[in-house]
């Protein structure tokens, strides 16, 4: 694949923003017909119309369907897709840099991220402040978690007081307000509701109307509201594996293609990792557990937890680190990802990373004595500790699942579930989907946008994939404040582990990078100098 931009990223500005056409022979029933019949494209100036005249409610629900349907069916080219996501963008307020200029003195390059989900995928509360912290502006909408896919709004809304909820302008004053050691320069906010509220209107319908598996409408709806912040660059982390949408890593590579010619034709330089999503990652899930773990990796020079950070946490940091690179590489901050990788792991070691995180907070509300003593964060009323064992006056090995009440400080009752293997083994594989929806279940998740969330649920794993178990030791242990589900959760997280009587290799967590000349393998080498000794 070769794709030739049409826009400079340098200009900041899109070549489907739509120029003046007579549009009075444009009718619903037209542009339906012209999608079903696929015989020709549809014009920008077409797509335009049709997204204008839904929003004002010329359009209704049921021939934007019949439209969804005829897309879902019949595609778009890449000209169409960039029209449609451009058309969405405009439906609302977009970011405009130039306000904020000083004298014609641009403002440093503008840089995001976007993650198509995952279980314990918590990259972005690192990635963020890190990039930021190299002077370059990281403005990242991100969204709340549903399904078994976490959220990183949920994530950051466990910390008390910080606020997520920015319209365009304040979003952008808060990223230029000057803190003691200069610019913000990063944050992370919900996208409000004036930002591409047509794909909101959209998306509703398409997830009534089995058009929510289509690479235009994916590409459209991910792309509006990273295009909405007119970054300069945007690097995608698009997932594959059984914990993310796309369990093929061709389908995930369909779907980074067309982003990318996507945000290149709406003038944003893109590019993208793809990355394995079939294993947890990190050794957290659940919203205040995720931040623990990554002010842990953020400290972890002060607080004496590299070995624990380096075993534990290996999968987040490599993604992470290599992420940064990228972003550092097409900012002209790095001339190599290698160069980049060296810079990212650089500003963590020497606390910069951690420093912009405490602005970070500090600036969106964020209490810092909780992120600063995280170890007094409330805890979860119960918890469940999984004990790989054999049990006495049994023949067979079982796992002994201990619910324990912190207050009254004695063990409550034993509950006992066969395991596949009697002795001391490897890790094979921790289900991402399976505990996913275990999330979920103790209320770290949501199965509905209306539902919320508890802050303090969650799984922390105290093994990984591929690490060798002693017979007794301890696998995870499982917060909640629902305790009528802890049997049923407990069941859910043994199916989810595999195990192994065998040394096992886990195969590699980054598999392609893809970029405007096209796919190729990921480099492993580049990793292996990630060192935090």
């Amino acid at each position: 694949m070769t794709i030739t931009s049409v826009a400079t990223a340098s200009s900041n500005t899109s070549s489907f923003q739509e120029t003046s056409q007579d549009t009075t022979g444009f009718t619903p029933s037209g542009i339906i017909a012209k999608k079903r019949s696929n015989i020709s494209p549809h014009t920008t100036q077409e797509i335009g119309w049709f997204i204008r005249q839904f929003m004002q409610g010329n359009v209704k629900d049921y021939q934007m369907s019949a439209w969804l349907m005829a897309i879902c069916l019949n595609g778009m080219n890449e000209e169409e897709t960039a029209a449609l996501t451009e058309a969405m963008v405009q439906s609302g307020d977009v970011m405009d840099w130039s306000k904020y200029e000083i004298s014609g003195k641009e403002l440093p390059h503008k840089v995001d991220k976007h993650s198509t989900g995952g279980v314990g995928d918590k990259v972005s509360l690192i990635l963020a402040p890190l990039i930021a912290s190299f002077g370059l502006i990281v403005p990242m909408m991100a969204g709340r978690g549903l399904g078994h896919t976490g959220g990183t709004i949920d994530k950051l809304e466990s910390i008390p007081g910080f606020r997520t909820q920015y319209s365009a302008d304040e979003f952008a004053g808060l990223l230029l307000s000057n803190r003691d050691n200069g610019p913000l320069n990063g944050a992370i906010v919900s996208p409000s509701s004036n930002i591409c509220p047509a794909d909101k209107r959209m998306y509703a319908l398409r997830d009534v109307t089995a058009t929510v598996t289509s690479i235009p409408l994916q590409t459209s709806s991910i792309m509006s509201k990273k295009i909405a912040e007119r970054p300069d660059s945007l690097v995608l982390d698009v997932k594959f594996g059984k914990g993310s949408f796309n369990n093929e890593v061709e389908a995930s590579l369909e779907l980074a293609k067309s982003m990318i010619q996507t945000g290149e034709l709406c003038g944003i330089r893109t590019s993208a990792l793809v990355t394995r999503m079939d294993n947890v990652m990190g050794c957290a899930v659940g919203n205040w557990l995720e931040v623990k773990e990554c002010i842990d990796i953020m400290t972890m020079n002060t607080n004496g937890k590299i070995p624990e950070c380096i075993i534990r946490s290996k999968d987040l940091i490599e993604v992470t680190l290599t992420l940064a690179a990228q972003m550092l590489v097409q900012a002209k901050k790095a001339a190599t990802l290698q160069e980049g990788i060296a810079m990212a792991q650089d500003h963590i070691i020497s606390g910069k990373c951690w420093n912009k995180f405490r602005e970070m907070v500090q600036a969106q509300g964020g209490t810092l004595r909780c992120i600063e003593a995280p170890e007094e964060y409330p805890t979860a009323k119960f918890s469940v500790r999984y004990l790989l064992t054999h049990l006495i006056n049994y023949d067979e090995p079982r796992f002994s699942l201990i619910y324990y009440v912190p207050f009254i400080n004695f063990f409550l009752v034993r509950v006992q579930s066969k395991v596949i293997s009697p002795k001391s083994c490897f890790i094979s594989s921790i289900d991402a989907l399976e505990i996913g929806i275990v999330g979920v279940l103790i209320g770290a998740g949501r199965k509905s946008v209306e539902e919320s969330v508890d802050f303090s649920a969650g799984i922390s794993f105290h093994v990984r994939p591929g690490q060798y178990v002693e017979n007794g030791h301890v696998l995870a242990t499982i917060y909640t404040e629902r305790s009528a589900v802890l049997a049923n959760a407990t069941k859910s997280v043994l199916n989810a582990f595999g195990f192994s009587d065998e040394a096992v290799t886990m195969p590699p967590l980054i598999a392609n990078i893809v970029t405007t000349d096209g796919v190729r393998e990921f480099d492993h080498s580049l990793l292996e100098s990630i060192k935090f000794d």
